[in-house]
């Protein structure tokens, strides 16, 4: 089972007039260059330290954020504590919220089984955030995990907290963070997540990273932990949307392709990306969508599993095996391949209409049931196969290891 603690985190320090919009941001891989260059116009905002870097180190950033804890811009709690960090949001015309619990999990490698990955990861992706932890010695974004459940006695006690910052932000989602000092609720807590195995859900670069760093430094306890946010598998809050696949090149006429793909898929012409949709819900077998530029929508239904391995059971395996596989074999080796990542169908729609892409690959959402039935097995799902609404924002609290 896990080691999930509480720890002396360092919380934003606010001046009059200023408020907790200044200090925080979405995490670091969902930042576009003009969003960066706002936030990083705040002069205490995370950003200038997590995206600080220059020239792939960062030393500079890792000076400013010792210069926000000397003039006290950030102050340690006096005791190790818990946090709370709840996020309310509208989800087809129903008001949601989802509960987590933030502290310290001890690392450890996936092999023990009580700390379980679902996706692959991108090795470049580990080397930036590895230079990160290096110079900074402290965990400035929160990965995001997932618990068996909560008991209803321990949810009780995390009613009445109060609240120390709270901020909408631009697409309607409220963050709501408290400080747990009280011994009580921390104790409870202790003892809930002892008896629990966790689920990465969104984070595997980090964790792998701490995991890696936290070896770099065996003589050094404190850089055996991650900070982490864990919320129940029975979250009424909990959401998990598909990563929709945009292809800018398939290396043939789009025709072409789909011809080809008959050996694996049966394919209907869909009237409408409702009928799409309606179509994907209730096939008994693994279902894609495919949007093409002129219009055309198409539902593909998975044929047959070609051997026993259980990942055939997930979409996003099914199509990397047997759709962006294939294209990405039969482009020329000077023309690498370009694939776009989006959860948003809406969005997805609208970039097709430009004519940049050839093929858009349209998902379900993935099965809380399956991703653990995955996990549990020893598993991964493909790189981008769940998107965990909404994200957890970063800045709220720091973890040092002094």
């Amino acid at each position: 089972m896990v080691d999930f603690l509480p720890f002396q985190g360092l919380v934003p320090e606010l001046t009059a007039g200023e408020h907790i919009a200044e200090r925080i941001s979405p995490p670091y891989d969902v930042i576009g260059e003009e969003e960066k260059r706002r936030l990083q116009s705040n002069h205490h905002n995370v950003t200038r330290i997590t995206l600080g870097a220059k020239e792939g180190k960062y030393d500079e950033a890792a000076k400013e954020l010792a210069t926000w804890i000397k003039e006290g811009s950030l102050r340690r709690t006096k005791k190790a504590c818990y946090y709370l960090y709840r996020q309310s949001f509208e989800f087809r015309g129903e008001r949601r919220t989802r509960t987590g619990i933030m502290g310290r999990l001890k690392l450890e490698s996936y092999g023990k089984g009580n700390i379980m990955p679902h996706e692959e990861t991108f090795p470049k992706i580990k080397e930036d955030r590895l230079n990160l932890l290096r110079a900074t010695s402290a965990h400035l974004e929160s990965i995001f995990g997932i618990y068996d459940e909560m008991d209803l006695g321990t949810r009780d006690l995390l009613l009445n907290l109060k609240e120390a910052f709270h901020f909408v932000d631009a697409s309607g989602v409220s963050h709501s963070f408290c400080i747990i000092r009280e011994k009580k609720v921390i104790m409870q807590l202790n003892a809930l997540f002892a008896a629990k195995q966790v689920l990465i859900a969104d984070g595997h670069h980090r964790y792998e990273t701490a995991l890696q760093y936290s070896q770099e430094n065996p003589q050094d306890k404190e850089k055996g932990f991650v900070l982490a946010t864990l919320v129940g598998s029975d979250d009424p809050g909990l959401l998990v949307e598909p990563t929709h696949r945009l292809l800018q090149d398939i290396g043939m006429p789009v025709d072409q392709f789909m011809t080809a793909i008959v050996k694996d898929f049966g394919i209907w012409e869909m009237r409408s990306a409702a009928e799409l949709a309606t179509a994907m819900e209730r096939s008994k077998r693994v279902m894609l969508g495919a949007l093409l530029p002129d219009g055309r929508i198409f539902a593909l239904e998975h044929l047959e599993a070609p051997d026993d391995n259980p990942l055939w059971s997930v979409d996003t395996f099914v199509c990397e095996e047997l759709v962006v596989k294939p294209i990405l074999s039969a482009l020329p080796p000077d023309k690498p391949a370009r694939i776009e990542y989006d959860h948003d169908l809406g969005s997805v729609r609208k970039k097709m209409e430009t004519g940049t892409y050839a093929i858009a690959i349209v998902l379900s959402p993935p099965k809380l049931e399956t991703i653990w039935e995955m996990a549990r097995s020893g598993k991964k799902m493909p790189k981008k196969s769940t998107y965990f609404y909404p994200k957890v924002w970063s800045g709220f609290v720091i973890m040092p290891m002094p």
